[in-house]
């Protein structure tokens, strides 16, 4: 059934009352609107400052846990402080540092370049087809496309990833195309996690998303530590109700921020723990 919508009870503050607590955001659809384009999403200055006040208090950490670049995803966040998994956990940037990549995905660099040139190839013939050429992963964006020219860039994409030796998966309106590695956010979530000390006793962790990516974070995340909160923000039309593995929905963007103002409200009381 569709996951409930978040309750604000004290076996809830109890849960988001640990020390750490890591906050793990999805950044479109989550943080920011989806947009046409990916180079049309904003971060609002609302959304901005509240993630501004959590990594501001004692014993937070806010990670920005996204498909996009780690690179693009510090561009798009725009906040000092936070962490960046980008590319679906195949990058990790501490907090105003460089990205890292998993040494067993460098390999595979020369091949996602020869499936970028192919996927621009296949949208050339195809109206609104957009290709994000992520370095180590690529996104083919339909948003703006014919419905009718779906199924025919699925096979052609498909094709791609087959010939070259990725794996593909799907999103809203868009295909991913990866290296054949053991990652994904739910495992890059539970590393940094673990490295945060945040899968000890005592803690707390927060992990948000809006789409089938994120699912993996919040099942990997649950499995890690029974207490996570997991948030679904949204449903959408191609959703089936039963589709979230998270305990609780968001409505939106907005009803998103609403919530981490509250976190971050919080936070601020004197019985929350300090480090």
């Amino acid at each position: 059934m569709t996951a409930p919508a978040l309750p604000a009870t004290p076996a809830l503050e109890r849960r988001l009352s640990g020390s750490p607590l890591v906050v793990f955001l999805d950044v479109d659809g989550t943080l920011s609107q989806i947009a046409p384009r990916p180079t049309d999403a904003v971060v609002s200055a609302e959304t901005r400052r509240v993630l501004c006040d959590l990594v501001s208090l004692p014993a937070v950490h806010v990670v920005a846990l996204s498909g996009r670049s780690a690179d693009d995803t510090r561009r798009l966040v725009n906040v000092g402080k936070v962490w960046i998994i980008g590319n679906h956990g195949i990058e990790v940037a501490p907090p105003d540092g460089p990205p890292t990549v998993r040494h067993d995905v460098a390999r595979y660099e020369p091949i996602v370049a020869a499936a970028a040139k192919r996927a621009e190839d296949a949208a050339r013939s195809r109206a609104g087809v957009l290709v994000e050429d992520k370095r180590w992963t690529l996104s083919v964006h339909y948003r703006l496309a014919d419905a009718a020219i779906a199924a025919s860039l699925h096979a052609a994409i498909a094709a791609i990833a087959a010939e070259l030796g990725l794996r593909i998966s799907q999103g809203k309106k868009v295909l991913e195309l990866r290296p054949p590695v053991a990652i994904d956010k739910g495992i890059a979530a539970v590393d940094l996690a673990r490295k945060l000390g945040a899968l000890r006793s005592g803690t707390s962790m927060v992990c948000a998303g809006d789409d089938r990516t994120d699912e993996d974070a919040f099942r990997a995340l649950r499995a890690a530590e029974a207490d996570a909160v997991t948030i679904r923000v949204g449903f959408h039309p191609e959703d089936t109700p039963d589709e979230t593995a998270a305990e609780f929905s968001v409505r939106d963007t907005d009803t998103m921020r609403e919530f981490l103002e509250w976190l971050a409200r919080f936070r601020r009381l004197p019985a929350s723990p300090a480090s």
